[in-house]
């Protein structure tokens, strides 16, 4: 069933393939499409990533670990969860999410599509769905030079 709950996210954005991986890499940048204020990780395979940002007033981080790279093609990285944690004593068992953020050519465009697995329920798969519909659709318009959403 996990499996199924795959979510599945794609854009064309009118840049080169190695300006949209910089904005992939870049934390400065990052933090200008997705609703972080913070990425460490110095993006070389087995190292770690953590995500920094807050979330209902509350400070958090996504942790997680790049699991391949390939420069100006590929991104596969894993992530904690942590705003789908069970309620509970707060030790529950921390699971991980995998994404595969692949850049291919499209004539002049680049084609930025995501895969995100390991999504537990419905919920756990339109978060992803949206929430990586919002960063592409950012990633874009700030690429491309018009107008982007607020993010916070």
């Amino acid at each position: 069933m996990t499996e199924a709950l795959v979510a599945r996210v794609s854009v064309n954005i009118n840049a080169s393939r190695a300006k949209v991986w910089d904005a992939l890499v870049t934390p400065g940048t990052i933090k200008q499409y997705m609703p972080v204020t913070d990425v460490d990780s110095d993006w070389h395979e087995g190292s770690p990533i953590v995500w920094r940002s807050e979330f209902q007033s509350k400070p958090f981080e996504i942790k997680g670990t790049v699991l391949r790279l390939e420069s100006g093609r590929l991104l596969e990285y894993d992530h904690s969860r942590p705003i789908f944690r069970p309620s509970g004593d707060g030790r529950a068992l921390v699971t991980y999410q995998r994404v595969t953020i692949e850049l291919s050519d499209d004539g002049p465009q680049t084609r930025v599509s995501v895969t995100e697995r390991d999504n537990k329920t419905e919920r756990e798969l339109a978060h992803s769905e949206g929430g990586w519909r919002l960063a592409l659709g950012n990633m874009k318009a700030l690429l491309e030079g018009t107008s982007i959403a607020p993010l916070r």
